[in-house]
C-alpha cells in the first residue's frame, strides 16, 4: 500500500534490520487488490504490477526501473517471468493476460 517493494532477508540468525533493499515506482489505488511480485530465474531481475496499469521492471542490483510496460486498462494484479526464456506474464483487472519478451 506505500508503493514500495521491500526485500527481506528472512534467514535465521539474520541482522535485525531484516529490509535490505526497497524499490519504488509503482502504484497502489482504492481497490486495493493484491499486485503480486515475481523474481526472474536467475534473481538479477523483480517485476510487480501497478495500479497505475503498468507492469514494472526492476534491476535488484541497482534498484533501478529497467522497464515500465504499458499495454494493460485495468490494475495488473499478477506478473510471472519464464523460467528459461526471457518472456514476462501479467493479468490485470481487465481480464486480459498479457505475455511480452524483455531483453536479457
Amino acid at each position: 500500500m506505500d508503493g514500495t517493494i521491500r526485500i527481506w532477508d528472512v534467514r535465521p540468525f539474520a541482522p535485525a534490520e531484516r529490509c535490505v533493499k526497497l524499490m519504488s515506482g509503482h502504484q497502489h489505488n482504492f481497490e486495493r487488490n493484491l499486485l503480486k511480485c515475481a523474481w526472474s530465474a536467475d534473481g538479477s531481475k523483480v517485476a510487480a504490477g501497478s495500479s497505475d496499469r503498468f507492469l514494472y521492471i526492476w534491476d535488484t542490483t541497482s534498484r533501478r526501473v529497467l522497464y515500465k510496460l504499458p499495454g494493460h486498462n485495468g490494475s495488473v494484479n499478477a506478473v510471472d517471468f519464464h523460467q528459461t526464456e526471457s518472456i514476462i506474464l501479467s493479468a490485470s483487472s481487465d481480464k486480459q493476460i498479457y505475455l511480452g519478451e524483455i531483453d536479457h
